[in-house]
This record gives structure tokens, sequence and C-alpha cells, in this order.
């Protein structure tokens, strides 16, 4: 019952967008099958070569933030989880308390303009490279692996490079996997940040762009309404279908890239659930 509540809104918002703008608004209730099959909407949407240039820059930001999270959490989670780290648990504190408490939107402003960083694409990417969420369940995850690994391979001459990388990195798929999944569907989403970081409409991210793209076609809608003219009934319809179809667009890519990391999902998370 709990997985059909969840689909069918999914099902609604995909039918909603196949179906055509005037037949949409005469149904009622939920769209289980498209009102005359049309892509209307979808044409509307990827027309806007603004919409491909979107794509481009959140594939840049997803992937590099990706990599640069899961290296940079991975490594203060080692160093975090070693037992003979001087001031360990007063590090995790000050980790921790960022997670309660934050400087707020107008330091963080701030900080990225004394940086230089606004109006690049490092604005979007650093501010979510390391969460205090995801450091704490890479941290637990590294100290639940056996104290006897790390012996053994310094007995051989390791070096904590070569530990990390041939001994903690294959053992940690399910908690790496989770990591860059919770990265790619921040980021995915994201567009606050990039809105007030990025003035240059060439940087905005995909999330950004369908937003404006739907206050233009809402406010198209309003003026061509309050002037009254016969085809305003027609872009009010548009308007409906072309916010169906910009949902579709903006998840699809999350839909394709998950069931390849659910598997890992349930494993790496509750690794962080119980002991944390």
């Amino acid at each position: 019952v709990i997985s059909v509540i969840c689909i069918i809104p999914i099902i609604h918002v995909i039918m909603s967008s196949l179906s055509d703008p005037v037949a949409l608004s005469t149904s009622r209730g939920l769209v289980l099958w498209p009102r005359k099959l049309s892509i209307e909407g979808y044409r509307e949407v990827l027309k806007a070569a603004s919409v491909w240039k979107g794509y481009a820059h959140t594939l840049i930001y997803v992937t590099v933030q990706t990599v640069l999270g899961v290296f940079f959490t991975s490594l203060g989670a080692y160093v975090l989880s070693r037992k003979h780290l001087f001031l360990r648990n007063g590090a995790m504190f000050l980790i921790t308390f960022t997670m309660m408490f934050n400087g707020g939107l107008i330091p963080n402003y701030l900080l990225m303009s004394s940086l230089g960083l606004l109006d690049t694409i490092w604005a979007v990417i650093i501010p979510g490279c390391i969460t205090p969420m995801n450091l704490i369940i890479m941290r637990t995850f590294f100290q639940s692996i056996p104290d006897s690994l790390e012996e053994s391979a310094k007995l051989d001459g390791a070096g904590a490079w070569t530990i990390l990388f041939r001994i903690y990195y294959p053992l940690s798929k399910a908690s790496l996997a989770v990591i860059a999944l919770f990265l790619i569907v921040a980021q995915w989403n994201s567009y606050f940040i990039a809105m007030i970081y990025l003035q240059d409409r060439e940087l905005w991210p995909l999330q950004l762009v369908l937003k404006d793209l739907i206050a233009t076609a809402q406010g198209a809608a309003m003026l061509s309404s309050q002037s009254g003219g016969g085809s305003s009934g027609l872009t009010v319809m548009m308007t409906k279908v072309v916010n169906y179809a910009v949902i579709v667009v903006g998840t699809l890519p999350i839909f394709c890239i998950y069931p390849f990391v659910q598997k890992y999902f349930v494993k790496g998370v509750m690794i962080g659930s119980i002991k944390g």
C-alpha cells in the first residue's frame, strides 16, 4: 500500500506531462494515462537552449563534487577514525556542532565573496563537498574495520595512503556508494546556492534554469490572461503541461542512477545508524 501511495503521484506527473494541454485542463483528479498523447510540454522545455546548457553545467557540478566529496569525506573519516589521534573527540564535537548551528546565509555569502568564489563553479561545488552526516557515516564504517588489517599492512611496509586505498576503500564500497548517492542527489536538486552565488546565467545549473523556465511560463500565462487575448486560455493550459514536463526532465537522471546504487543504500545507511 505504501509503495502504491508513493508510485501513483509519479505516474500522475509522467502521464500529465505526456497529455495534450487542452485535454489535460478538462480532466479532474489523478491522471493515470495520457489525455490525448502529446509531447508538446517536452517540446517547449527542450527547445530552450538554456536547458541543455543547464544539463551540461549540472553534470559538471555533480561529477566534480561527487569525486571531491567522496575523496575528502573518506580522507577526513579515515583520520578521525584513528584511535590515537590527538583531540579526536574534540574535533568530532566541533563537526557535529555544525549540524545544529550554522553561520547563516549572510556570513556564508561574505565568505564566498572574500574568497573570490562568486560567479565561479567552485561556489556551487565546495560548500557541499563535505557534510557532517556523510563524515559520521564514513567514520563509523572505518571504525568497524578490524585494526588487525591495518597492523598487518604496516608490518608489510604499507603507509597510510596504501592502507586507505588498498584496504579501506575496497571494504567500504557500500558506504562510498551511499555517500556518492547523497552527494549526487543533493547537488542535482540544488538551486538555492546557485541562485545566491551565481549571477552569470551562463553558469546556472539545470534546476535553476528550470525554475526560471517555470516562472517565465507562469508570467506569460498571467499576462495573457490579464490582456484577455484569445490565446490566454491555451497559454495557461500549456503552462500546466510544461510544469509537469519540467519535473520529469529534472528527475529522470536520478531515476536512472538510483537502481545501480540502491543495493548499497540500506547497508551503508544502517552502518551509520547502528554505531553512529
